[in-house]
């Protein structure tokens, strides 16, 4: 055992593992991915070159007391629902630490409150922060309550901007959170100071990243991921590929040079627009991306084509029914499942009877936390 780095430690649970040696954490890991696909060979894990200040994406919560006493920082396990004041963090890039400070003295000075869920009252929900693998292009997300009663006014917003404004590079957004019993939850951006968008590059190719886009928080194991995944189809250009909960596109664009066509689906409309951005900014004419929910697309059937490949990466509570169920009548040769919970990832594929596990590669994006991530390929032996 060695010292924890960050002083929070103790209460975050956040990092709970840092505490052990870095190869002690893959090896702990790599057991755990082992010891759950017994007697499934499974690759050695593949860990983060820079186990420190790799996380291109922190969010972090407002929240106040009884008494009016203000904390803005990360959500304390088990403490339904505690805050406690964060002022510096490691696995995310050392400004945004610097940001959380600044804009915590802003919110001290100001007549704003967090907003409190169980009454719906209050402004200030969340703070989150985005960066680029090299810490040089910054994004800060302030979100707030939609209800207009508690609207910040313009002199807030400036000040807020001069607050988290770390350099002339950095994006700053506001972001409504209009949240209405029995409604599904809209979210609506306002662009405040610096670019409208966050650049990234992954694989070769330049993503343009929105406020609510969804992307790999660690960019160098991803771009280890997606090469691995791409070595793993053994992929010959003529392939049809089905790109299910493909977010803003990312595996389905890296794919796209290397297969005939690609169709990714998406329910997050933000995330669907990106990818469309990106497809047209690209040239790319050989992948197209539905805004709809991955279950009930399948489950309709007539518009699927019949694909060669089909790839995944759902939330972590991984596949529902209906993809599960559409999967198996669709009969990919390859069926390529990439998971950020192994847990979820074993139970659904215990419902493929006619698929065999042709290889398991873990990853560690995540080091010093419980986060696992993997990629299985299967192989239709029916």
């Amino acid at each position: 055992m060695i010292e924890a780095r960050c002083k929070h430690a103790p209460i975050c649970g956040g990092c709970k593992f840092q505490q052990a040696p870095y190869n002690e954490q893959l090896i702990l890991k790599q057991n755990q991915v082992t010891a759950l696909f017994d007697p499934h060979p499974v690759n050695p894990i593949i860990g983060s070159d820079i186990p420190w200040s790799y996380r291109g994406k922190m969010e972090f919560s407002f929240s106040q007391d009884k008494k009016g006493e203000k904390y803005l920082g990360l959500v304390m396990p088990k403490s339904r629902g505690k805050v406690f004041t964060l002022t510096e963090c490691f696995i995310g890039f050392p400004w945004m630490a610097e940001v959380v400070n600044s804009v915590r003295e802003w919110w001290q000075k100001s007549r704003l409150e967090a907003f409190f869920p169980p009454k719906a009252i209050g402004s200030l929900r969340t703070l989150t922060m985005r960066s680029s693998r090299d810490g040089k292009e910054k994004m800060v997300i302030l979100t707030v309550s939609g209800d207009a009663d508690y609207a910040l006014t313009r002199s807030e917003l400036n000040s807020f901007v001069a607050a988290s404004k770390f350099d002339e590079n950095t994006s700053v957004f506001l972001s409504l959170q209009v949240a209405k019993k029995g409604q599904e939850t809209e979210f609506f951006e306002m662009h405040l100071s610096g670019p409208d968008h966050l650049k990234e590059t992954l694989c070769g190719i330049e993503f343009r990243i929105s406020p609510r886009s969804f992307f790999q928080p660690n960019v160098k194991v991803a771009e280890k991921m997606f090469e691995k995944a791409i070595q793993m189809l053994l992929l010959t250009g003529e392939e049809k590929v089905l790109d299910l909960y493909c977010g803003m596109g990312t595996i389905g664009l890296i794919l796209s040079s290397h297969v005939r066509q690609v169709i990714g689906i998406e329910i997050a409309k933000t995330s669907v627009a990106d990818a469309k951005e990106a497809i047209e900014r690209l040239g790319i004419s050989n992948m197209h991306v539905y805004a709809e929910d991955v279950g009930t697309f399948l489950e309709r059937g007539e518009s699927l084509f019949a694909p060669d490949i089909v790839v995944v990466d759902p939330p972590r509570t991984g596949l529902d029914k209906k993809a599960i169920d559409a999967i198996n009548l669709l009969k990919p040769k390859k069926f390529l499942y990439i998971s950020c919970n192994p847990i979820t990832q074993k139970e659904n594929l215990a419902h493929f009877p006619k698929y065999k596990i042709a290889e398991i590669a873990p990853f560690d994006p995540f080091p010093h936390t419980k986060h696992i991530e993997n990629i299985i390929l299967m192989r239709y032996d029916g």
